[in-house]
């Protein structure tokens, strides 16, 4: 009986295919051309009141991670041994000085194809009124633009020279 019911179900088999082959399990999609894309909004930096400057040096050899952030009153919070002391005037000299070096024309950030080997990673933001600009760099950085020389300079040297190592 066996070898009597394998030609029958080939037979409906045959009957049918052209039935099966024209079935398809259709998915529901979005449409491409409807697809839009939801815009994320850039953070924004929340600063401590009157904050003019926020220098941050990490790495090197040491794996050094420090930060100064320079009020307008002339306060400095540091998590460094480095403790310089600044009056409001100078504060703003400061800031004038970052100015005219171009510091709020640089772009965010200027690092190297090779990011190797024990460097600085430098990160200054300088803070006028409602705005704010933030730059990112690593210590030797080739074709580092003089405005960015200057500034770093600048900074290392009113920091470390008025602070006591």
């Amino acid at each position: 009986m066996k070898n009597k019911l394998s030609p029958l179900i080939w037979l409906i088999f045959l009957l049918f295919l052209p039935f099966l082959s024209g079935c398809r399990v259709e998915t529901a999609h979005a449409p491409e051309d409807e697809l839009a894309r939801t815009p994320t909004p850039a953070p924004t930096a929340t600063f401590a009141p009157n904050t003019a400057v926020i220098f941050k040096r990490s790495g090197g050899i040491a794996g050094l991670d420090e930060a100064w952030t320079v009020f307008t009153d002339g306060r400095v919070e540091t998590n460094s041994t480095i403790q310089p002391e600044f009056s409001a005037e100078q504060v703003s000299q400061l800031l004038s000085s970052l100015e005219s070096t171009g510091f709020f024309e640089l772009d965010d950030t200027y690092l190297p194809d090779d990011t190797c080997c024990d460097r600085y990673v430098y990160e200054v933001t300088a803070v006028q009124g409602s705005t704010f600009h933030t730059v990112t760099t690593l210590e030797n950085t080739p074709d580092m633009p003089e405005a960015l020389q200057q500034t770093l300079r600048l900074l290392q040297s009113t920091l470390f020279e008025t602070g006591a190592e």
